[in-house]
């Protein structure tokens, strides 16, 4: 079978599980199509002319833009722990090409192999092939994203991934649920279990875990490719975190990458594999409104209606890789050979494809595989947004849309006791707003009320039935703006980016206190009704200063009806002798920052040359131990009272740049 084949194979499987999995809670009905003016055509962009793709313009001066604004100054660097997936290749016959990208990122292949081909006679393991094209990736600048696939004999109509020996061994199978599902040989059978153990052994021996750049690890599933963690699905990990062979599975794991384990990544979550430092990676973000609430992801909806994170979440908390795939808008996906999946014509794909980027960094992923580029100013973005704390984001951001979720979203994962009014039991949930550290709120003086309904192509099981609709603005006279406390640059020189509907004559005002006095920075309004982005550069602002502690507010003229803001970007920038200009030094300037353990004295000294703001110190499993706000350039921490083991110092100076060094205390 060649690559097109199987690629075509991989379609419609996934296609049969989707529509065995979903069943009739997702009976896909398609919907009256609505109209999608704020975003272009669909147009699909094949993996291999991503090099044609570039970042939008960043624009040194006050200015309105048509449309979206997602550019990024020139100095801003991909975060260390971040990669986007750019290409697939299904075994390892394939070359994979040069990106040769027009943008900064930190670009992965994805290289999927079968232990079948590794392993074709018992005992004997070839890792050849592996490993050539790990390296010839390697040749044109790409690096590695392994998955070894293994649990299936057979894949729907199509040959499968486990060797066929097991079976000539006594191996047993999984029961099929589905017509069409994965003939699967069961991982908990002791002779399965014992060769799996033997083929991780095996890899740990060889180059390729210090060669990848990260490897997954999965379980049996339905659907093409090994998916979840462990034999129950996502929604119970705990239940998986109770299993003994899933454990002895991660074990081996962590052997073979020992020092390494944060560049695996599991198919589910389970906190035995975060403890150990593992990430996880998903495969649901195209339909973007799906895992709300989630534990395990730290997604939750607050008494007010917001969709908010807890950052304790063992995925957050311990930094873990944190993935998801924003794929399948091929034109087939709208056709009657795959059910109409996501609609009956292709005009709705580029809005999911906004919608569900946004959300995949609502939910502070560190990787994503994307394809199709239906929006490409998005990709460049995308590839700078990934991989972000508080403590290392370049920009904050709310996007104030609105959906109406299903109370029974939380039958089965409420573990915020979230108690529901009698109107949201009837109507659903008003789930409000994608933030990423700008918090919008209403208050006094400052209520709002979503605007700009677009509508959804089908019907999602997770939606209100009757709302299958979002709204992806919000009107009123005065919007209050929270930014984190955490982040850094909010006293720093900053871009304000206001994307915002034109749709009443008057004008929009940025207001603030620049330490001295409040502020008024103001845009005209025509009332064309068009969608637009105007910036707003200023040099200092003053936090929590505004009513209801409000870091500043977007307000109406006093004979403006009220403004229509879709989305608010607070973005570091530079201001120097009243001209806006674009910091030319690096965002991770490397040698700026010089971290040293003094092993007699149990001393940290860090020394910069510009002023500190943060230090850091995490352990092994990712949690921080130490934090200390400097404001010197200078500062010696005693390590007397840590305990023997490896530590992780994290320093960033008032500009932004970040330096981690590695130390271990004995």
């Amino acid at each position: 079978m060649n690559n097109t084949e199987m690629k075509q194979l991989f379609l419609i499987l996934i296609t049969l599980f989707a529509l065995t999995t979903y069943g009739d809670e997702n009976p896909n009905v398609i919907l009256p199509e609505g109209t999608y003016p704020y975003w272009p055509t669909y147009s699909y962009i094949e993996d291999k002319y991503v090099t044609n793709i570039r970042a939008q313009e960043w624009k040194t001066t006050d200015h309105v833009i048509e449309g979206w604004d997602w550019s990024m100054p020139g100095f801003i660097k991909p975060a260390a722990r971040s990669s986007v997936g750019l290409q697939r290749n299904f075994g390892w016959t394939k070359d994979f090409f040069n990106f040769n990208l027009k943008f900064q990122a930190n670009p992965t292949g994805l290289l999927w192999v079968n232990w079948r081909e590794i392993e074709k006679t018992p005992g004997v393991y070839d890792f050849s092939g592996i490993l050539n094209r790990i390296k010839q990736a390697q040749s044109v600048g790409v690096k590695i994203s392994l998955r070894i696939l293994g649990h299936s004999k057979s894949r729907g109509t199509g040959s499968g991934e486990a060797p066929l020996w097991l079976e000539d061994l006594g191996v047993t199978f999984l029961p099929q649920k589905n017509p069409g599902d994965n003939l699967n040989f069961n991982p908990a059978h002791p002779e399965f279990h014992k060769r799996y153990l033997m083929l991780i052994n095996e890899l740990a021996k060889t180059e390729i875990p210090q060669l990848v750049r990260n490897a997954y690890v999965g379980y049996a599933s339905s659907s093409l490719g090994d998916e979840g963690i462990g034999p129950y699905g996502e929604g119970n990990s705990a239940a998986n975190d109770t299993v003994k062979h899933v454990h002895e599975r991660l074990d081996a794991w962590q052997i073979a990458f020992k020092g390494m384990e944060t560049k695996v990544f599991m198919g589910g979550s389970c906190d035995y594999g975060f403890s150990k430092g593992f990430g996880v990676r998903r495969g649901f973000v195209e339909m973007y409104l799906y895992n709300i609430p989630n534990r395990d992801l730290g997604q939750y909806i607050d008494n007010k209606g917001y969709l908010s994170v807890e950052e304790t979440s063992p995925i957050i908390k311990y930094k873990c890789f944190n993935g998801e795939v924003n794929e399948e808008y091929e034109a087939a996906w709208a056709t009657s050979g795959r059910d109409f999946r996501f609609g009956n014509t292709t005009n709705p794909f580029p809005y999911r494809y906004f919608i569900s980027t946004l959300r995949a960094l609502q939910m502070q992923c560190t990787y994503v595989h994307t394809t199709g580029h239906l929006l490409p100013q998005m990709l460049p973005f995308l590839a700078l947004e990934l991989g972000r704390s508080v403590e290392d984001a370049p920009d904050v951001w709310a996007f104030l849309n609105t959906s109406y979720l299903r109370t029974s979203n939380y039958k089965n994962n409420d573990w915020k006791n979230r108690q529901f009014t009698a109107t949201e039991q009837s109507e659903g949930i008003e789930t409000k707003n994608f933030e990423r550290w700008l918090y919008q709120r209403d208050a006094t003086g400052y209520e709002t009320k979503p605007e700009e309904k677009i509508q959804q192509a089908i019907k999602m099981w997770m939606v209100q039935p009757d709302k299958y609709y979002d709204y992806i603005a919000r009107s009123g006279k005065k919007i209050g703006f929270d930014i984190d406390d955490r982040w850094v640059r909010i006293h720093d020189s900053i871009a304000f980016k206001v994307t915002y509907f034109d749709k009443y004559a008057g004008s929009l005002n940025l207001v603030y206190n620049n330490g001295q006095e409040q502020v008024q920075k103001s845009q005209t309004l025509t009332g064309d009704g068009q969608l637009k982005t105007v910036t707003f550069f200023i040099s200092q602002l003053k936090a929590n200063s505004l009513p209801n502690k409000f870091d500043f507010a977007l307000e109406a003229g006093s004979n403006t009806e009220k403004i229509v803001v879709s989305m608010v970007r607070v973005v570091q920038a530079k201001v120097t002798d009243g001209t806006v200009g674009i910091n030319q030094k690096p965002f991770f300037q490397q040698s700026a920052i010089r971290i040293k353990y003094h092993t007699a004295y149990k001393l940290i000294s860090i020394n910069s040359q510009n002023e500190i703001r943060q230090i850091n110190v995490y352990n092994i499993l990712g949690r921080k131990v130490k934090s200390v706000l400097c404001p010197g350039i200078a500062y010696d921490l005693k390590a007397n009272g840590f305990k023997s083991g490896v530590y992780f110092v994290h320093v960033q100076d008032k500009y932004g740049n970040f330096k981690r060094e590695k130390i271990s205390i004995v």
